[in-house]
């Protein structure tokens, strides 16, 4: 102080000023420095995730890409065990819980019996643990020249596609006591499975000629392969009689619809669509 000197320097930590300092040449390939520059130059996140909704949107709206296998299939089936009884039009014409087993269709749900030329007669057969777990109606289709019909409904469920080949059963002859026709099991029966569309049109049908009821196995294929394309229900109709064979009733247990059954599943495609409006959905933060 008085020496006429100077106090020595004191480092600065002040930031530099960038309007002072030298300029160089920028990379052309490096974003804007200048934080205006860099939003003018990119387009906002909106944007993005609009253009991707847009794609995802499209997509969907062209003929969808589903993956599936088809192989032969059991659509509906019941084995009759634990069935019960009501009343359609007939006492006891009606079979019901039957417990079905489906595949790409709805619960087919009640069978009703009806006879050939629709006369009375006494429902179904329910005496014995034979009939009470089987689909046995009480009528001599041997004496009385006349068969009897039943129908199961399949609607087809939404997205599914569903193909019929073949119905299967076990045919048994039993007597008026209900019980196996014993010595006579080898009387013969004759099936008539024809399937019915939500119009009531015959779209296919099958005759199994001459079936002894040993018990026997029946199996009923179509020429070739029905697809149920449709909207509503079709119907499955089984028509059993015996002519000109004498003294038999018809029990039928172990019934299954077959075919094919594709139940399409979303791809990757559309699982990958999802992912990207999840990604870009986000909303973004603001820069500080």
């Amino acid at each position: 102080h008085g020496s006429g000197t100077f106090p020595a320097e004191i480092p600065t930590t002040a930031k530099p000023n960038h309007h002072l300092s030298p300029s160089f040449p920028r990379n052309p390939l490096s974003p804007p420095a200048d934080p205006v520059q860099r939003r003018l130059q990119s387009p906002p996140a909106k944007s993005k995730f609009l253009a991707v909704k847009k794609l995802f949107l499209s997509a969907l709206l062209t003929p969808a890409i589903f993956v599936g296998s088809a192989g032969a299939a059991v659509i509906a089936s019941t084995n009759f065990d634990g069935r019960t009884l009501t009343t359609a039009t007939l006492a006891n014409d009606t079979a019901t819980g039957l417990n079905w087993t489906v595949d790409g269709v709805a619960d087919p749900g009640n069978m009703t019996v009806a006879r050939e030329d629709n006369a009375a007669f006494p429902g179904l057969f329910n005496g014995n643990t034979l009939t009470q777990n089987s689909f046995a109606p009480a009528i001599n289709v041997g004496n009385t020249n006349l068969g009897w019909r039943t129908s199961i409904a399949l609607t087809v469920l939404p997205g599914s596609t569903v193909t019929l080949e073949d119905v299967t059963f076990i045919y048994s002859a039993i007597n008026g006591g209900q019980s196996l026709q014993g010595v006579f099991n080898t009387r013969l029966s004759d099936f008539t499975i024809t399937l019915f569309d939500p119009s009531a049109t015959s779209v296919g049908s099958v005759f199994v000629d001459d079936t002894p009821g040993a018990p026997t196995a029946v199996s009923a294929v179509f020429s070739s392969p029905i697809t149920l394309s449709a909207p509503g229900t079709y119907n499955l109709e089984i028509f059993g009689d015996e002519a000109p064979e004498t003294g038999n009733h018809i029990a039928i247990d172990n019934l299954s619809i077959n075919g094919t059954v594709v139940v399409p599943e979303p791809s990757a495609l559309v699982l990958s669509g999802l992912g990207l409006i999840a990604v870009f959905g986000r909303r973004r933060r603001p820069r500080s």
